[in-house]
């Protein structure tokens, strides 16, 4: 577990994540999220009790939670690299939004670092 605290978080960006979120990459999984749902139905969603990983950080006051998921199936070393898994983030209990742009770009309003492209 990964606690940040940044100098500044521009809420402004980030609420319209929480309002827009598009899917990304292949996993049929992400079609079937929405902005707003509970954490616990995006485990259900995506057919697990817990993420392969999580990362949470605590940013002006907000838990951000990254959790990443596999495509099903994925079981190698190379597949569960971050960059091969899906993230889905969870601000305060709440989706927000999935996939890596999406991530990138909350990441880089709050100055968290995630791993790099490849």
């Amino acid at each position: 577990m990964s606690c940040s605290t940044p100098r500044t978080l521009r809420l402004a960006p980030l609420a319209a994540l929480l309002l827009v979120s598009a899917c990304s990459g292949s996993d049929a999984r992400l079609k079937q999220l929405s902005a707003g749902i509970a954490k616990v139905s995006v485990l259900a969603i995506m057919g697990v009790d817990k993420p392969q990983r999580a990362d949470i950080f605590l940013v002006d006051g907000r838990y951000i939670e990254a959790m990443y998921f596999p495509d099903p199936g994925a079981t190698d070393s190379v597949s569960l690299t971050d960059r091969n898994m899906s993230p889905v983030i969870v601000v305060d209990g709440k989706l927000a939004a999935w996939g890596w742009k999406q991530w990138d770009s909350i990441a880089t309003e709050t100055k968290i670092q995630v791993a790099p492209k490849e």
